[in-house]
Protein backbone atom coordinates (compact mmCIF):
# COMPACT_ATOMS: atom_id res chain seq x y z
CA UNK A 1 0.00 0.00 0.00
CA UNK A 2 1.79 3.40 -0.98
CA UNK A 3 1.06 5.94 1.67
CA UNK A 4 1.33 10.13 0.90
CA UNK A 5 3.53 10.91 4.04
CA UNK A 6 1.38 13.60 5.56
CA UNK A 7 4.31 15.22 7.06
CA UNK A 8 5.60 16.70 4.47
CA UNK A 9 2.91 16.91 1.69
CA UNK A 10 2.25 20.21 2.74
CA UNK A 11 0.76 21.13 -0.78
CA UNK A 12 -2.68 19.23 0.56
CA UNK A 13 -2.68 21.27 3.94
CA UNK A 14 -2.13 24.53 2.04
CA UNK A 15 -5.36 23.33 -0.48
CA UNK A 16 -7.52 22.94 2.21
CA UNK A 17 -9.73 25.71 3.85
CA UNK A 18 -10.79 23.57 6.47
CA UNK A 19 -7.69 22.81 7.92
CA UNK A 20 -6.64 26.17 7.31
CA UNK A 21 -9.35 27.49 9.96
CA UNK A 22 -8.53 24.86 12.75
CA UNK A 23 -5.78 27.21 15.23
CA UNK A 24 -4.18 23.31 15.88
CA UNK A 25 -4.03 22.76 12.10
CA UNK A 26 -2.53 26.10 11.59
CA UNK A 27 0.43 25.30 13.47
CA UNK A 28 0.86 21.64 12.03
CA UNK A 29 1.05 23.95 9.11
CA UNK A 30 3.58 26.34 10.12
CA UNK A 31 5.90 23.38 11.43
CA UNK A 32 5.25 21.43 8.34
CA UNK A 33 6.23 24.51 6.17
CA UNK A 34 9.47 24.94 8.58
CA UNK A 35 10.23 21.37 7.46
CA UNK A 36 10.10 21.72 4.15
CA UNK A 37 11.94 24.92 3.59
CA UNK A 38 14.54 23.57 5.68
CA UNK A 39 15.24 20.60 3.77
CA UNK A 40 14.37 21.71 0.70
CA UNK A 41 17.46 21.07 -1.67
CA UNK A 42 18.78 25.27 -2.09
CA UNK A 43 19.71 24.33 -5.77
CA UNK A 44 16.00 22.87 -6.54
CA UNK A 45 14.26 25.45 -4.72
CA UNK A 46 16.17 28.18 -6.17
CA UNK A 47 15.28 26.73 -9.81
CA UNK A 48 11.40 26.14 -8.31
CA UNK A 49 11.47 22.51 -8.97
CA UNK A 50 8.49 19.92 -7.32
CA UNK A 51 7.63 16.71 -8.10
CA UNK A 52 6.39 13.33 -5.98
CA UNK A 53 9.41 10.87 -5.33
CA UNK A 54 8.02 7.21 -4.34
CA UNK A 55 9.94 5.07 -2.17
CA UNK A 56 10.49 1.26 0.30
CA UNK A 57 11.29 2.08 3.90
CA UNK A 58 12.25 -0.29 6.18
CA UNK A 59 11.25 -0.23 9.63
CA UNK A 60 12.15 -1.98 12.94
CA UNK A 61 9.75 -2.56 15.72
CA UNK A 62 9.83 0.39 17.35
CA UNK A 63 8.87 2.14 14.00
CA UNK A 64 12.09 3.48 12.86
CA UNK A 65 13.45 3.28 9.64
CA UNK A 66 16.43 1.09 8.95
CA UNK A 67 16.60 1.87 5.57
CA UNK A 68 14.84 3.54 2.67
CA UNK A 69 15.24 3.71 -1.07
CA UNK A 70 13.76 5.40 -3.84
CA UNK A 71 11.36 3.51 -6.75
CA UNK A 72 10.47 6.50 -8.59
CA UNK A 73 11.88 9.56 -8.99
CA UNK A 74 10.43 13.53 -9.80
CA UNK A 75 12.69 14.06 -12.80
CA UNK A 76 14.60 16.56 -10.52
CA UNK A 77 18.02 14.37 -8.82
CA UNK A 78 18.37 16.76 -5.78
CA UNK A 79 14.82 15.90 -4.68
CA UNK A 80 15.01 12.41 -5.61
CA UNK A 81 18.31 12.40 -2.87
CA UNK A 82 16.67 14.40 -0.29
CA UNK A 83 13.74 12.13 -0.02
CA UNK A 84 14.92 8.91 1.19
CA UNK A 85 17.35 11.26 3.80
CA UNK A 86 14.02 13.40 5.07
CA UNK A 87 11.86 10.35 5.48
CA UNK A 88 15.02 8.27 7.78
CA UNK A 89 15.34 11.82 9.48
CA UNK A 90 12.19 13.09 10.07
CA UNK A 91 9.67 10.07 9.35
CA UNK A 92 6.70 9.36 11.60
CA UNK A 93 5.51 6.17 11.42
CA UNK A 94 2.98 4.14 13.12
CA UNK A 95 4.58 0.42 15.15
CA UNK A 96 2.16 -2.57 13.03
CA UNK A 97 1.78 -5.71 14.72
CA UNK A 98 0.79 -9.10 13.83
CA UNK A 99 -2.71 -11.02 14.00
CA UNK A 100 -1.69 -12.10 17.77
CA UNK A 101 -1.10 -8.06 18.93
CA UNK A 102 2.76 -8.67 18.83
CA UNK A 103 4.90 -5.10 17.50
CA UNK A 104 6.60 -6.68 14.51
CA UNK A 105 9.29 -5.25 11.71
CA UNK A 106 7.40 -3.63 8.61
CA UNK A 107 8.17 -2.42 5.12
CA UNK A 108 5.61 -0.02 3.52
CA UNK A 109 5.99 2.63 0.43
CA UNK A 110 5.69 6.46 0.16
CA UNK A 111 5.30 9.23 -1.31
CA UNK A 112 6.32 12.80 -0.79
CA UNK A 113 5.39 15.21 -2.76
CA UNK A 114 7.89 17.86 -2.97
CA UNK A 115 5.60 21.00 -3.04
CA UNK A 116 6.89 24.38 -2.74
CA UNK A 117 4.56 26.38 -0.44
CA UNK A 118 2.29 29.13 -2.33
CA UNK A 119 2.78 26.99 -5.27
CA UNK A 120 0.26 24.75 -7.32
CA UNK A 121 1.80 21.02 -7.12
CA UNK A 122 2.84 19.59 -10.33
CA UNK A 123 0.92 16.53 -11.48
CA UNK A 124 2.52 13.24 -10.58
CA UNK A 125 4.08 11.77 -12.71
CA UNK A 126 6.54 9.37 -11.69
CA UNK A 127 9.78 7.83 -13.16
CA UNK A 128 11.01 4.41 -12.54
CA UNK A 129 14.59 4.41 -11.65
CA UNK A 130 17.54 2.34 -12.68
CA UNK A 131 21.18 2.21 -12.52
CA UNK A 132 23.04 5.18 -12.45
CA UNK A 133 20.13 7.16 -12.09
CA UNK A 134 18.54 6.08 -8.78
CA UNK A 135 20.35 7.29 -5.47
CA UNK A 136 22.01 5.40 -3.17
CA UNK A 137 19.37 4.03 -0.97
CA UNK A 138 19.60 5.35 2.95
CA UNK A 139 20.80 2.38 5.39
CA UNK A 140 20.59 3.41 9.39
CA UNK A 141 22.28 1.64 12.32
CA UNK A 142 21.91 1.42 16.01
CA UNK A 143 25.07 1.92 18.04
CA UNK A 144 26.03 2.78 21.75
CA UNK A 145 26.34 6.73 22.64
CA UNK A 146 29.89 7.44 22.63
CA UNK A 147 30.53 8.07 26.75
CA UNK A 148 27.65 6.25 28.00
CA UNK A 149 26.80 2.73 28.82
CA UNK A 150 23.40 2.25 27.70
CA UNK A 151 22.26 5.26 25.68
CA UNK A 152 22.02 4.26 22.01
CA UNK A 153 21.65 6.81 18.98
CA UNK A 154 20.74 6.42 15.29
CA UNK A 155 23.19 7.06 12.50
CA UNK A 156 21.73 6.82 8.69
CA UNK A 157 23.65 6.99 5.83
CA UNK A 158 24.29 5.26 2.22
CA UNK A 159 26.70 2.27 1.59
CA UNK A 160 29.77 4.28 0.43
CA UNK A 161 29.49 6.58 3.15
CA UNK A 162 29.46 3.33 5.59
CA UNK A 163 32.13 2.12 3.60
CA UNK A 164 34.00 5.21 3.96
CA UNK A 165 33.29 5.26 7.51
CA UNK A 166 34.68 1.72 8.11
CA UNK A 167 37.68 2.51 6.36
CA UNK A 168 38.84 5.85 8.37
CA UNK A 169 37.61 4.14 11.25
CA UNK A 170 39.67 1.18 11.38
CA UNK A 171 42.24 3.69 10.17
CA UNK A 172 42.40 5.23 13.57
CA UNK A 173 41.98 1.89 15.03
CA UNK A 174 45.09 0.20 13.76
CA UNK A 175 47.09 3.78 14.57
CA UNK A 176 45.76 3.19 18.32
CA UNK A 177 46.69 0.00 18.55
CA UNK A 178 50.42 0.43 16.70
CA UNK A 179 49.61 -1.41 13.63
CA UNK A 180 53.45 -0.98 12.87
CA UNK A 181 53.83 -4.08 15.13
CA UNK A 182 54.80 -5.01 18.50
CA UNK A 183 58.57 -5.71 19.58
CA UNK A 184 60.17 -8.07 21.83
CA UNK A 185 63.10 -6.16 23.65
CA UNK A 186 64.97 -9.08 24.87
CA UNK A 187 65.45 -10.53 21.25
CA UNK A 188 65.64 -7.06 19.63
CA UNK A 189 62.74 -8.59 17.59
CA UNK A 190 59.99 -6.23 15.69
CA UNK A 191 57.12 -8.55 14.36
CA UNK A 192 55.34 -6.66 11.99
CA UNK A 193 56.03 -3.48 9.59
CA UNK A 194 58.33 -1.40 11.89
CA UNK A 195 59.75 1.90 11.04
CA UNK A 196 62.94 2.91 11.46
CA UNK A 197 62.37 4.26 15.09
CA UNK A 198 61.23 1.63 16.63
CA UNK A 199 64.12 -0.77 14.92
CA UNK A 200 66.56 1.81 16.11
CA UNK A 201 65.43 1.71 20.02
CA UNK A 202 65.27 -1.88 19.98
CA UNK A 203 69.07 -2.11 18.88
CA UNK A 204 70.09 0.29 21.40
CA UNK A 205 68.49 -1.20 24.29
CA UNK A 206 70.40 -5.04 23.50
Amino acid sequence: MTRLISLLAISSLLASPAIAASPQNSEQMRQLSEVVFKNYPPGALARGEQGAVYFVVTLDKDAHATSCEVTHGSGHPLLDIETCQLIVNHGVFNSARDANGRVVKQTTEGVVNWTIPGREPVPVNPVLLTGNDKPEKQVCKKSIKTGTLSSVERTCMTPSEWALQSEETKKTYDDMQGRKGHSSEAAGICVGPCDGTLAEFIRGHQ
